[in-house]
């Protein structure tokens, strides 16, 4: 797992490219992305949002082309893209994109025009930028938007390996259970 953060300086774009570079590697990859703003992935009148309405917590809705599955967890805490990926289908990399303050190796999407604070100087995980201009001189590495192959690189050397299911308990009385 890989985290990629940053804010207007172009993160979308490079994560699509960066996708399709390690899909041409025959890379299997996936995405957990946070959503910084309300959002639903479901039309107002559909059965399934009608469903939801009711109260249903989780709704799977499937074809031959696709599936989804909905939670809702109002009141619940931060997502942790590591417990969310453990819903993923095998893959060889996941990308958590958006998730700014978990620990997690990662790189920050930058514009060297932003005047705000970058993630990096406060995210020790952080440790390389992908910026539009000159590299900040306190960066372990950096790299521009147009590097992909190389980024890409980066990314597959510096990834963290997620644990098993099984090591993806979400609370003490899990391990406890499945200890008995």
């Amino acid at each position: 797992m890989f985290r990629i953060c940053g804010y207007g300086g172009g993160r979308s774009a490079l994560v699509s490219r960066l996708v399709e570079e390690l899909s041409f590697r025959q890379i299997g990859v996936a995405v957990v992305k946070y959503a910084h703003k309300p959002f639903d992935m479901d039309k107002p009148g559909s059965e399934t949002y009608n469903l939801r309405q009711s109260g249903c917590r989780q709704t799977l809705i499937a074809n031959r082309e696709r599936w989804g599955l909905l939670c809702e967890t109002p009141g619940q805490s931060e997502p942790d893209p590591i417990l969310l990926a453990g819903h993923l289908a095998e893959c060889d990399l996941v990308l958590a994109i958006g998730f700014d303050n978990v620990p997690l190796p990662g790189l920050e999407v930058m514009r060297a025009d932003n005047p705000a604070e970058p993630l990096y100087k406060r995210d020790t995980h952080i440790q390389t930028v992908v910026i539009d201009g000159v590299p900040p001189p306190d960066v372990l590495f950096s790299f521009t938007h147009a590097d992909i192959e190389n980024i890409a690189t980066h990314i597959l050397d510096r990834a963290m390996l997620l644990p098993s299911p099984h090591e993806q308990m979400t609370s003490p009385d899990d391990r406890q259970a499945i200890a008995h």
